[in-house]
């Protein structure tokens, strides 16, 4: 978006969106952008909930282990392009987008070819010998992946949130009635492989029918430099994210075997779709709200801080704890008894997503004021520090590499709000005052629903007493000290209105 009022024009000389229309138009985009992760998140998380019942954990954490490999080699699958092609905001599907698709298509066949021969060491690495034809055919997803990448980044440069939540609905869709279908039919793990490849090949196949992008035989050198120079500027806290959050699968796959790694994965499900979902939702619109404010001079820029970080971690902080309480009773209720073990790594994981909330609000501040390196150097630490943790508590089981999580998540935070206080000149007493009503209200919220989960059975009617309890803690205490944070909530709502 610009600051200026007057019509401007687009780097190819037509005319360009006036910022009244592009506010409208952003608006609307984080709308559709928020309906489309919600919703296709939630129906592969009900997906995951009807597996459970029918799949082993040997089963899942098979995948699983496939998809940590996959988590690392998308990195490079992209190397930026996808982000060059929103950043340059051309129209049209220029040559340069063109290059930019032929470029990617070229990464993902290479990619996917050094993935299959791999598949045999891959196999070896998580204990699983027998799984290494799984892998191979699991790994055509980059494949997929790469045909159809940067398509959805022309869609989200041209700001079509709308075509993308069709497009992740019918992938999400598409590949739950698969997976589901062939589970009943007594498929094992290939039931969430093929699942995973059609889903992908009904969204690529929908890209392709909304952007008609096709590729070039001739790469111009200079644009292939422009384009990767400007991708490899946003590599290293992807490279830092994915190895952070795929070290404990690796740690656990290799030290433990599959089935702890389906546990652990079953773990995680709760936490993301309950907590971090929304997190990613608020990121998607916190760098832009950093940035305006910015432009207003820093006491404006410390006063936005300080009440995003009122808002997060009010749900956060809430969202976190009273999930874990509410574990012991939620993961054999939802997912069944089977996966009892798997509570007390949810419990930890739990109270991890809430404790993150702080980085999720504070986040964005660096790269606003035009210092991401201070945020890179940051996660590189914690990264190396929380990937050697997992690696030694492993052998102690799932618990103790999500209590691990836990750990690294408050002293990340501790020196985050650090940093962020030496640099906006914010002070520890402006953040206190900020999270206070957070801490109250999950402290009241779990002073009334913890004593009835513990006397409560895990049955459905137990989790139900459970979260009544819990949120009647919660209204008590928004109603008391909770007053500023749902004024700030009300005034956002007004203003996004």
């Amino acid at each position: 978006m610009t600051d200026a009022t007057a019509p401007a024009r687009s780097r190819d000389g037509g005319p360009a969106h006036t910022e009244g229309s592009l506010t409208v138009r952003a608006r609307a985009s984080l709308l559709w952008s928020a309906l489309s992760f919600g919703s296709s998140r939630l129906i592969v998380f009900l997906v995951t909930l009807g597996l459970t019942r029918i799949l082993l954990p040997e089963d899942f954490g098979v995948v699983a282990a496939g998809l940590t490999i996959i988590a690392f080699l998308e990195i490079a699958l992209d190397l930026g392009v996808g982000a060059a092609v929103i950043y340059e905001q051309e129209e049209g599907l220029s040559a340069r987008v063109r290059t930019a698709y032929t470029l990617n298509l070229v990464i993902a066949a290479g990619l996917t070819a050094v993935a299959v021969l791999s598949a045999p060491a891959v196999a070896a690495f998580f204990r699983s010998p027998g799984a290494t034809t799984l892998f191979q055919v699991l790994f055509g997803y980059l494949l997929l992946r790469g045909a159809s990448q940067v398509h959805t980044a022309v869609l989200q440069r041209d700001l079509r949130y709308r075509d993308r939540t069709v497009i992740d609905v019918t992938r999400a869709v598409v590949r739950g009635g698969v997976s589901v279908a062939m589970a009943l039919a007594d498929s094992g793990p290939w039931a969430i492989v093929i699942g995973m490849l059609v889903g992908e090949l009904a969204g690529t196949i929908l890209s392709w029918h909304y952007v008609r992008l096709r590729p070039t035989f001739r790469l111009q050198r200079s644009v292939v430099t422009a384009l990767l120079t400007y991708g490899s500027a946003v590599l290293g806290l992807k490279v830092l994210s994915a190895v952070f959050t795929s070290g404990d699968d690796l740690a656990i796959g290799n030290r433990l075997g599959p089935a702890f790694l389906g546990l652990f994965t079953i773990a995680s499900r709760l936490p993301e779709l309950a907590v971090s979902s929304i997190f990613w939702i608020f990121s998607s619109v916190a760098f832009s709200l950093y940035a305006k404010a910015g432009h207003q001079g820093m006491p404006a820029f410390r006063a936005t801080m300080v009440r995003a970080l009122r808002l997060v971690t009010l749900f956060g902080f809430t969202a976190g704890a009273g999930l874990a309480i509410l574990a012991p009773l939620a993961v054999p209720v939802v997912f069944s008894a089977e996966w009892a073990p798997a509570i007390g790594a949810t419990i930890f994981l739990a109270l991890a997503a809430g404790v993150s909330s702080v980085g999720y609000a504070f986040g964005d501040i660096f790269p606003a004021i035009g210092r991401p390196g201070i945020l890179l150097r940051l996660t590189a630490a914690t990264t190396l520090v929380g990937v050697v943790a997992f690696w030694f508590a492993a052998p102690y089981g799932i618990t103790a590499v999500a209590a691990v999580h836990l750990l690294v998540e408050l002293a990340y935070c501790f020196l985050h709000l650090r940093l962020a206080n030496r640099l906006i000149g914010s002070t520890w007493r402006q953040v206190g005052i900020a999270m206070a009503p957070a801490a109250a209200t999950a402290l009241a919220m779990a002073c009334c629903a913890l004593p009835v989960s513990l006397m409560v059975p895990p049955t459905a009617l137990g989790l139900a007493l459970t979260i009544a309890a819990g949120s009647t803690g919660v209204l008590l205490a928004l109603a008391t000290v909770g007053r500023p944070a749902v004024h700030d909530l009300v005034a956002f709502l007004r203003s996004s209105r």
